[in-house]
């Protein structure tokens, strides 16, 4: 009786009794098979097609060893487009090296599922004997962390890890070496962000959890950095609205407007605090902002929000200009130009009319932080637009601002 091939690594399995006084080098042999399959390696040649590996079964009294064998396959040469290393459907697990010139390969059978080995990584996969499975986190052979930070996790199968993995003072690099994430740790941490992924129509997003009750999530810029979100800085620049009620101004001591005015609508409805601007003459009031440190200091716009008593389609003008005035200036200042604005009533008493936004305003005085910003608000009787015969009922003004800084430290 003869010798016969084992069944997955197709070793020599002798019969008792047979190859006397050769029996030693068969053994040798053998162990050199073991040997290969555990530590072994081969380099492979692709080109312009898939290759399948060797699968001799063993040959009696020589060293001839079939690439399927080894545990190493690496890949080189220059396929030109993503190829198959086409392995036998036995179980076995191999480390696969994609040495390529740029392509990505594919490892499995010759049928069953296969797996995408990226280039410049390295997989171990593992076959069932039907299927061709990811046996563990893809990683490459060089770059910053010593050649063991992660590749892409996105593969026909999810590669599922058997414990923790441990990352500190390391983390994860891109195609060409170049860090992407670091990551470090806190003694006794108790808290973590969580990263979780969504099906189709939901947000993926990141989580704080942990043993604390509350927990925030902190993303700290670098330096004067900010957090921006489609290159906006989140939460911290672009448009910001002050509400001032009529009830925060006053009529100027020149040409000013009449005294605020309690106007009742209907007895338990809301009441109105107005500032009546008459049709004849130009008539004035002012109020003051203290804006955050975090305006930009640059120009503003406004909108007017107004009534009438009327009940046609009359139409009015408003105006405004202001001036910035600092520690140790002078408030005897010059307003700025003003910029204004036109509406008309909309042929009903005691409805709300809020106007367009106006162009920008340039406040004089060379606005900077902590200055007081004087504003004058005026109704422009000489504008063609303003042909309302009775007062202009002016309910407040929204004072639309930019900001560049996150708080007001």
């Amino acid at each position: 009786m003869t010798s016969a091939p084992s069944d997955l690594l197709k070793f020599e399995k002798q019969t008792t009794g047979e190859n006397s006084g050769t029996w030693g080098t068969k053994a040798n042999t053998a162990m050199s098979r073991i040997e290969e399959a555990i530590a072994g390696m081969t380099e492979i040649t692709l080109a312009g097609s898939n290759y399948t590996l060797d699968d001799t079964q063993y040959v009696e009294n020589t060293s001839t060893t079939a690439e399927s064998h080894l545990m190493i396959i690496k890949a080189s040469g220059t396929p030109g487009a993503t190829r198959q290393i086409i392995v036998p459907l036995r179980t076995k697990v191999y480390l696969v090296w994609n040495a390529t010139d740029a392509s990505d390969l594919t490892v499995g059978g010759s049928s069953g599922d296969t797996v995408t080995v990226e280039n410049g990584t390295l997989s171990w996969v593992f076959c069932d004997g039907t299927n061709v499975e990811h046996a563990g986190v893809p990683f490459t052979t060089g770059g910053a962390h010593g050649g063991t930070f992660l590749s892409n996790l996105v593969e026909d199968t999810t590669p599922q890890l058997g414990g923790d993995l441990d990352l500190n003072a390391k983390g994860i690099d891109d195609s060409n070496g170049n860090e992407m994430f670091l990551f470090t740790e806190t003694a006794g941490a108790v808290n973590e962000l969580l990263w979780k992924n969504e099906a189709t129509g939901s947000n993926p997003g990141a989580t704080a959890s942990g043993d604390d009750t509350n927990v925030g999530i902190d993303f700290i810029p670098k330096g004067t950095g900010n957090l921006e979100e489609n290159g906006v800085a989140v939460g911290l620049t672009g448009k910001q609205t002050i509400w001032v009620p009529a009830a925060a101004m006053r009529p100027t001591s020149s040409n000013g407007c009449a005294a605020l005015t309690d106007v009742e609508t209907t007895a338990g409805n809301p009441d109105m605090q107005v500032l009546d601007f008459d049709a004849t003459s130009d008539e004035h009031a002012q109020f003051q902002i203290f804006f955050p440190k975090s305006w930009d200091e640059s120009t503003v716009t406004f909108r007017a929000v107004w009534t009438t008593t009327a009940t046609d389609t009359d139409g009015v003008t408003w105006g405004l200009q202001g001036v910035a005035v600092g520690d140790g200036d002078t408030i005897d200042a010059s307003y700025g130009t003003a910029v204004t604005v036109d509406d008309a009533g909309q042929s009903t008493a005691e409805d709300l009319y809020l106007t367009d936004e106006s162009t920008a305003i340039t406040i004089a005085g060379s606005p900077a932080v902590d200055q007081l910003c004087y504003f004058r608000v005026f109704r422009d009787v000489s504008d063609t637009n303003d042909d309302m015969t009775e007062d202009a009922r002016l309910m407040g003004i929204r004072i639309i601002f930019s900001t560049d800084t996150g708080n007001d430290a």
